[in-house]
């Protein structure tokens, strides 16, 4: 029985240990390019929000709301000219994609701007497709601190030119329970991509993001064929 018993405890240090040693290493990455709002962004093109969830009212929850909320201000200011928003629409009454590009609509965002991700079931899916479906080389995410360095992580191993704006604007209700689930979170990362490296579920045609230089283009072609 003694032995069961020493074993069962080796077997609890080993695998603590070895959560905490993958959450160290994902902890350890960081990046230059982060901001605490949006006044030291310098002016891009596109743009990533993440889900978060949506309340049964279809509207944002707030961590979703406030990641939207700082997002669209540096829209607003021109800091940032096309929106992704990544999220499920794997059910036929959840899709979170549409209340999120709804909910900015609402802020004034203009539709044509809007580009929705259907299918990114989590941050590496999302940072993955921003890259082969949408071509992102180079693009600005909002998310809040609990999240950002396992996001770092996943840009940093998908070699994406990523900028980050921190979204804390609150204290929120799950904010300890966030913490909590990182933790697994970034083990679940860890394994995605570096043990079975792992495409998306999904991967389909490319999308493409129409430029404003584009249409300005288009508008001359149109007016000197008339």
């Amino acid at each position: 029985m003694e032995k069961y018993i020493i074993s069962f405890i080796c077997l609890i240090f080993l695998t603590s240990s070895f959560i905490f040693g993958v959450n160290y290493y994902v902890l350890s990455f960081s990046s230059d390019n982060y901001f605490y709002d949006v006044e030291g962004l310098d002016q891009k093109y596109l743009w990533l929000v993440f889900w978060a969830s949506i309340l049964p009212n279809k509207m944002p929850s707030d961590i979703l709301k406030d990641r939207l909320k700082v997002a669209y201000a540096a829209y607003e200011t021109w800091k940032i000219k096309k929106i992704i928003v990544s999220w499920d629409n794997s059910k036929i009454n959840y899709n979170e994609p549409e209340s999120m590009k709804n909910y900015l609509i609402s802020l004034w965002a203009n539709e044509q701007d809007i580009y929705l991700d259907y299918a990114g079931f989590d941050t590496y899916d999302s940072l993955y497709r921003a890259r082969e479906i949408f071509d992102a080389k180079e693009i600005v995410l909002f998310t809040q601190d609990f999240h950002l360095k396992r996001a770092m992580y996943i840009w940093n191993k998908l070699w994406l030119q990523v900028y980050w704006v921190e979204t804390n604007l609150q204290k929120y209700i799950k904010e300890d329970y966030n913490n909590r689930r990182e933790v697994f979170a970034r083990l679940k990362a860890f394994f995605e991509i570096e043990i079975f490296k792992n495409k998306p579920k999904y991967l389909w045609e490319k999308v493409h993001i129409i430029t404003d230089e584009q249409i300005e283009n288009k508008k001359k072609q149109i007016l000197e064929v008339k």
